[in-house]
């Protein structure tokens, strides 16, 4: 600090002590008065939440993933198939080349490029469902945990609940994770069939 700063500070502290007392009100207390007898400073309890564990370890979150899984897997059959598919017509192709005039030959050819990428783009959207799903359930889920995650802060005994992605350090025994767990899986179960079935074509 510049010597002219420390002087302004020392200055400005002094000329404060030598108010009046009835100037000095920003302080709450005189200088006649105890600390002790200053108002209490609350604190506030904090309880922290893995918001992607809660998901993935409920109930609800298992029966999500499970039917993306099983979704995914009769997805990729698929791709496997419509590949082998693709490459036989392609083979096919191939050899009628010889037999085949130049235009219909490229006829042929522009034909089978329109059905594979009309495969190509279908199956993407196919994926895309499944992402679009799961981010529907997420909402779903968290849409409805309001209450239980206000109940397990209040049994906790904390009063502000934030993510555990936010805190870079934390004393053991503030997480209520687990305890969320439990109450999403007595509250909601697996949340039942959702409002827009994983249906893929």
């Amino acid at each position: 600090m510049h010597f002219r700063a420390v002087v302004s500070v020392f200055f400005g502290a002094a000329s404060m002590l030598a108010a009046p007392l009835h100037a000095q009100q920003g302080f709450g207390f005189s200088l006649g008065q105890a600390l002790d007898d200053a108002a209490p400073v609350q604190t506030l309890s904090l309880r922290t939440i893995d918001e992607e564990r809660l998901f993935r370890q409920s109930q609800f979150g298992q029966r999500v993933f499970a039917e993306i899984e099983e979704a995914s897997r009769a997805l990729e059959a698929e791709n496997d198939r419509l590949l082998e598919e693709l490459t036989a017509r392609e083979a096919e192709l191939t050899e009628l080349r010889s037999t085949l005039t130049v235009e219909e030959f490229r006829a042929a050819a522009a034909d089978f490029d329109l059905q594979a990428e009309t495969i190509r783009r279908s199956q993407a959207e196919k994926r895309q469902r499944l992402v679009q799903f799961e981010e529907s359930e997420r909402r779903r889920f968290f849409s409805e945990s309001g209450s239980v995650l206000q109940s397990a802060l209040t049994r906790a005994g904390g009063q502000i609940l934030i993510d555990s992605r936010a805190v870079i350090i934390a004393a053991p025994g503030i997480d209520i994770t687990d305890d969320v767990v439990e109450a999403m899986n007595d509250t909601i179960g697996d949340g039942g069939p959702p409002p827009f079935p994983l249906n893929l074509p």
